[in-house]
């Protein structure tokens, strides 16, 4: 048995070396007889090709068994690579050039907001911030604040003063980046103080000063506080010690001085608000001097007014002088002349002063005589943005009228006829008509502008109408047809940009039933005594008289059912009946229709310049045994038109 398995064992071996040296053996070169015919099959290319072809066939001739010298040419040398059947193109596949991207949908975007609040993850971080960030904020950021904060002790025209510069002296003492945010905004519009003495220090060896001295002290010793105000703004105790009211004259003529060197220190002074010096006072007219001299002046009104003291006229200031002043004003944009019938400016000086005036764009004038401004004055105005006109007796209907066909007809946006007593309603129409950007209009006078004998009613109806308008003040005392023309240009549509419009002298309240209902308001005993008092026939401009009227109308609608709300129960038995009153007005009309006065508390709907002219202390009603003083009257020019 032994010798049987050892052959086999042999066997094995040498059949395992055979194939062992089958496979490591090169095989032998085949014969032309032994060649088969192998089918072609894919073989993989374990080399690349690379061929140099040219496309030069003048070649140089060569020596016999050199090789030929082929040119290079980098343009035609190319590169052939063997074709993978990975990269063929195969169904359902395609090259993007480039790499797709999923886009949320808005849905999806929002989706995060749907979750209901318990399980929404709060991101803000309420952690304090760095003091790092508020050291390297933006000066705007400063500035935006400041502004946020003066807006705070602002109300419509009234300013609490104390409390503004409070704030702004408290943030000034913050750091040094609130400090110069502060100190612009508290010297950029200064409140001048009065000039009565500060009470003294207890065995304090300086003299009594004012607060007055001291800004003027201030500003001559720091040229840069000077140069940043812009706006000086009198307060209304030193107005009444610049007007003289209980004060001595040697106290006024000092107080003058003080104002006076104030505003030479100021030299971009822009406004000068709250006293206007007449020019014929000759203790106020040292205020011209200086005023003149500030070229950056954007507003400034004369005030030629009879101005008396201790019951005599003073001398009058000089007209050739007033025409010098204008001469350094290249950038004065308001402009506001007021005078009286006794006093004569100079024949052309109107037209003279404003021919100076390169920059000029909100003109007024008021009271002046026949003689200074007439119609053919009234051709030589400027381009304006804002006119006003107030009680000019040289003025007619025919003069009025040249406005629509004036180089102004293309430019003014805001148009005040004030006591001017028009008589046809022509003129309204032309100005309505050819003013191509009016967007305010104000008439105020006695009469009712009517339809000449010429003209008919058919007319009158279609033409009264204006494309740009949006903001009418009609206050006609004597009643007419022009308020019922107005609201017939409302109802029909001939008002489309109409969206204000005030008319104290609307008794019937044609023109409340087609605005958007105003708010009821309670009337107490006096308002009712009012009613009461005045006789329906005679007429009266009094502004609270016009507003309990509208209140009265919308009492006597509610009284009127709109339609009545019936309640059944279920064996359709009446339980209850409702009574829903009307109302005054149309819920769908865009004009908003308002009886309030341009200067909060004042008996006239319009702003005339006497209230401008002089500030007003503003009291607040805190209780009925006190009245507690709530701050200044701001009023500026601009607001006249």
């Amino acid at each position: 048995m032994a010798a049987e398995q050892q052959p086999r064992r042999a066997l094995k071996r040498s059949k395992s070396l055979k194939n062992l040296l089958s496979r490591n053996a090169k095989p032998p070169a085949p014969t032309a007889e032994d060649e088969e015919l192998l089918p072609c099959r894919p073989v993989k290319q374990k080399y690349v090709q690379f061929h140099v072809t040219t496309d030069d066939i003048h070649l140089r001739p060569t020596t016999a068994g050199a090789t030929p010298i082929v040119p290079q040419r980098t343009s035609s040398q190319r590169q052939t690579w063997p074709q993978s059947t990975a990269e063929r193109s195969r169904p359902g596949r395609y090259a993007f050039e480039n790499t797709p991207t999923l886009t949320q949908t808005p849905w999806e975007l929002e989706r995060h907001t749907r979750r209901p609040r318990s399980q929404r993850i709060p991101l803000v971080d309420l952690r304090p911030l760095p003091k790092n960030i508020f050291e390297h904020l933006p000066r705007e950021i400063y500035h935006c604040i400041l502004d946020h904060v003066e807006s705070l002790h602002k109300q419509k025209s009234q300013v609490d003063v104390v409390s503004l510069h409070s704030d702004l002296k408290a943030l000034s003492l913050v750091n040094k980046r609130w400090h110069r945010a502060a100190r612009e905004h508290l010297y950029r519009e200064v409140w001048l103080p009065n000039n009565d003495d500060l009470p003294r220090r207890t065995l304090s060896l300086h003299r009594s000063t004012t607060r007055l001295k001291q800004l003027l002290r201030t500003l001559d010793e720091s040229d840069a506080l000077a140069f940043m105000v812009r706006h000086l703004r009198v307060t209304a105790n030193l107005a009444c010690m610049l007007e003289g009211v209980d004060h001595t004259q040697a106290t006024r003529r000092a107080t003058i001085d003080l104002v006076a060197a104030i505003i030479n220190r100021c030299a971009n002074l822009e406004d000068f608000s709250g006293y206007n010096p007449s020019i014929r006072d000759a203790a106020s007219t040292k205020l011209f001097f200086p005023l003149a001299l500030r070229p950056n002046i954007r507003s400034h009104a004369w005030n030629a007014q009879v101005a008396q003291f201790g019951g005599r006229q003073l001398p009058t200031f000089d007209a050739g002088e007033v025409l010098d002043c204008h001469d350094d004003w290249q950038w004065l944009e308001t402009l506001v002349i007021c005078s009286s019938s006794d006093l004569s400016l100079g024949l052309g000086l109107v037209a003279a002063i404003v021919q100076r005036l390169p920059s000029l764009k909100h003109l007024m004038l008021s009271r002046l005589n026949r003689q200074d401004f007439h119609n053919g004055t009234l051709l030589s105005l400027p381009g304006l943005r804002s006119l006003r006109l107030d009680h000019l007796d040289g003025l007619t209907d025919q003069g009025v009228e040249q406005l629509a066909h004036m180089r102004l007809a293309s430019t003014v946006e805001s148009l005040s006829l004030i006591g001017l007593e028009l008589t046809s309603l022509r003129t309204i129409q032309q100005l309505w008509t050819n003013l191509g950007r009016l967007r305010k209009f104000t008439l105020v006078q006695n009469t009712s502008p009517e339809m000449l004998p010429g003209m008919q009613a058919a007319n009158v109806n279609r033409a009264l109408g204006s494309a740009t308008l949006q903001d009418l003040h009609w206050d006609v005392l004597v009643a007419g047809t022009g308020t019922s023309l107005i609201a017939n240009a409302i109802a029909s549509g001939r008002l489309p940009s109409l969206r204000r419009i005030k008319v104290p002298c609307d008794y019937e309240g044609v023109v409340q039933e087609l605005c958007r209902p105003i708010v009821q308001e309670t009337l107490d005993a006096l308002d009712l005594e009012m009613i009461d008092r005045f006789d329906s026939d005679r007429y009266e401009r009094f502004l609270r008289l016009s507003q309990i009227q509208a209140q009265l109308r919308i009492r006597e609608s509610r009284q009127q059912p709109a339609f009545n709300v019936v309640v059944h129960d279920e064996h359709k038995r009446v339980s209850a009946t409702h009574v829903i009153g009307s109302y005054v007005g149309d819920m769908e009309s865009q004009v908003e229709y308002t009886l309030e006065p341009d200067v909060e508390g004042s008996h006239d709907a319009l702003i005339d310049f006497a209230d401008v002219e002089a500030p007003k202390w503003v009291y607040e009603r805190r209780n009925e045994m006190d009245r507690s003083i709530f701050g200044e009257q701001a009023l500026d020019l601009k607001m006249l038109f």
